[in-house]
């Protein structure tokens, strides 16, 4: 029984750690692959729509976090401007980058409201590693996205 009971104060203290530890970074990569409850709409060659369905209570309509890469030319033509929109990594970036990397199974632990307005919420940059796009070579694409969602606030 105590070592359960230890388990369990273990697990939840790393637990907190990670949310603490996201919540410090300026940029977070969510990891996008083929699993339920992850959607992905391709518009035109660079506006995207990633979605995570969110958990739900009984009665409720199913909550999403949607993520959307805008329709613009590459930031990296423009000049005195740091952030790229689409990248190409080599699969060692999963890696070197895995404290700041999140994906479905970290998110749906949370509420959709705290995800939006504390954990991801401020002047962060966030990338999409979308794992289900295939190239020739061992690269992974990552996608500068912005987070579709409001936060209420109350007086």
């Amino acid at each position: 029984m105590k070592k359960i009971l230890i388990l369990l104060l273990i697990s939840n203290f790393g637990f907190c750690q990670k949310a603490e530890q996201i919540k410090k970074l300026d940029t977070i990569y969510i990891v996008f692959t083929k699993k339920n409850g992850l959607e992905k709409n391709i518009y035109s060659t660079n506006y995207r729509e990633y979605r995570f369905k969110m958990k739900s209570r009984k009665n409720e309509k199913a909550k999403y976090l949607k993520f959307e890469k805008p329709d613009r030319k590459n930031s990296s033509n423009e000049k005195d401007n740091p952030r790229i929109d689409t990248r190409f990594e080599d699969k060692s970036f999963l890696k070197n980058h895995s404290k700041a990397i999140i994906d479905i199974n970290f998110l749906k632990k949370y509420e959709d409201q705290y995800i939006a307005c504390e954990l991801l919420s401020g002047f962060k940059t966030l990338y999409i590693i979308d794992l289900t796009e295939k190239r020739k070579t061992k690269e992974i694409t990552l996608y500068a996205v912005f987070l579709i969602h409001h936060c209420p606030v109350y007086e």
